[in-house]
């Protein structure tokens, strides 16, 4: 499974390349990778839809949104 968030420590998550996400009592293990194009394309659609009307919209789909966008991808062996 590949996922791609915006970041808010974007900077760091792309320095060091992998972390940990701890989510719903889960614990993994990821690395994180530059998100281009249609991902880009895909995501700013979603944001669109859900957030249509907002005032912060253009914010949320904005050049540093997209440049906040990681990709984030498990790495094997990681604890559940």
């Amino acid at each position: 499974m590949r996922v791609a968030v915006r970041c808010v420590d974007q900077r760091a998550a792309a320095q060091q390349k992998a972390g940990r996400i701890l989510a719903a009592g889960f614990t993994k293990e990821v690395t994180f990778d530059p998100v281009e194009g249609a991902v880009l394309d895909s995501i700013d659609e979603a944001y669109r839809a859900k957030y249509r009307g907002n005032q912060y919209l253009e914010r949320m789909i904005g050049a540093r949104a997209r440049s906040a966008t990681l990709g984030i991808m498990p790495i094997n062996g990681s604890r559940s």
